[in-house]
């Protein structure tokens, strides 16, 4: 019983110190945006993660209609913290194929066709798949990006076509 009040007192400093997040906390982050396309067109919906070189920082995004968007490395804090970074994007989609089908009748051995998928490493045949090129789903030093100390409006992630 007698540790009782020290570690009430641990736990209200633990949450003192962690808090709701004022923007004051946490290492310094500047603004990073820019634009994500494929072949030339932008991509819509895609989830984009930086991850830095050293893996102590993170920053995530989602791309809007128009292929832009902007880095978010803390959920109490917007921009990223400056560094290099690897990156891996991915964009799920859901097979529709999966849900056009009519039931098969119990004991039924047609299997249904296979889908080829357009992007390797896709998941073929599940329900949502990667509408990605598989090299960009994983992080990797072929993919860096440097975000710099004074932030960034201009990242271009250029995706090409296997």
């Amino acid at each position: 019983m007698q540790y009782r009040i020290p570690l009430l007192t641990l736990a209200l400093l633990v949450v003192s110190t962690v808090g709701c997040g004022g923007s004051n906390k946490g290492p310094r982050t500047v603004p990073a945006s820019g634009i994500i396309t494929l072949d030339g067109q932008p991509v819509h919906d895609a989830a984009i993660v930086f991850t830095d070189a050293k893996g102590e920082y993170f920053a995530h995004a989602r791309s809007d209609e128009e292929g832009k968007f902007s880095l978010n490395a803390f959920e109490y804090k917007t921009g990223a913290v400056p560094g290099e970074y690897m990156v891996a994007i991915q964009r799920t989609v859901v097979n529709e194929s999966q849900f056009d089908e009519e039931p098969e009748e119990e004991g039924s051995a047609e299997e249904p066709p296979e889908e080829e998928s357009e992007h390797e490493g896709d998941d073929e045949g599940g329900a949502v798949r990667n509408d990605l090129p598989a090299k960009y789903a994983t992080p990797s030093e072929d993919f860096m990006f440097t975000i710099p100390e004074d932030g960034t409006d201009s990242l271009k992630l250029e995706l090409v076509s296997d």
